[in-house]
């Protein structure tokens, strides 16, 4: 990458051959750049915190951008990007307001029930488990039903007439053909 001045300003030119990414002097660029975005973001009627938070977005977009031919005009490419993304932002707030409680209203707008497709998925692997799970003796899968329900493996052995180790022994046996039911599903 060749450095050279345009203008009286520092711009950063690739010699790369056509197509290929061209990358950013971006930490050049920052200090070249950085206070004079900030007032432009300012006389925008961003707040300091806003601009300051647009100008570093803005930096970073610089540092992830892979442009194919080489930029002309480096600062023109960085106010655009700036101006850009405060247009975005303005959009943003039009549609979600500040709000004392914004938590709150995003909670509202969120839905976190699952997609159908997820409801479908489940109702298939909830399906297979139960057919899995019918094929495992009667004793090995009530020792199974009793762990779910949250009892002990020395709770389910007293009760049972088994040691403990067993109820473990058994358990894990179903758990490893549930497991299995399931994997063949998913090759």
């Amino acid at each position: 990458m060749v450095t050279r001045l345009q203008a009286g300003r520092r711009s950063s030119v690739s010699l790369r051959p056509k197509g290929r990414p061209v990358a950013f002097d971006v930490q050049n660029l920052f200090r070249q750049h950085s206070e004079e975005l900030k007032r432009f973001l300012r006389r925008r009627g961003a707040t300091a915190d806003t601009a300051a938070d647009l100008m570093q977005e803005t930096f970073l977009k610089l540092l992830t951008a892979m442009p194919t031919k080489p930029v002309d005009n480096v600062q023109a490419y960085i106010f655009r990007t700036a101006n850009n993304l405060s247009i975005d932002l303005a959009r943003r707030q039009l549609l979600m307001p500040l709000v004392d409680n914004s938590d709150g209203a995003l909670n509202r707008l969120v839905d976190e029930s699952p997609s159908p497709e997820r409801v479908l998925l489940s109702r298939q692997e909830l399906a297979l488990l139960q057919a899995a799970l019918n094929q495992i003796p009667e004793r090995p899968r009530e020792v199974f039903l009793a762990r779910l329900d949250g009892r002990t493996f020395a709770e389910i052995g007293l009760t049972m007439g088994i040691s403990a180790q067993t109820a473990f022994s058994q358990t894990l046996r179903v758990l490893m053909h549930l497991k299995a039911a399931l994997d063949r599903t998913h090759k």
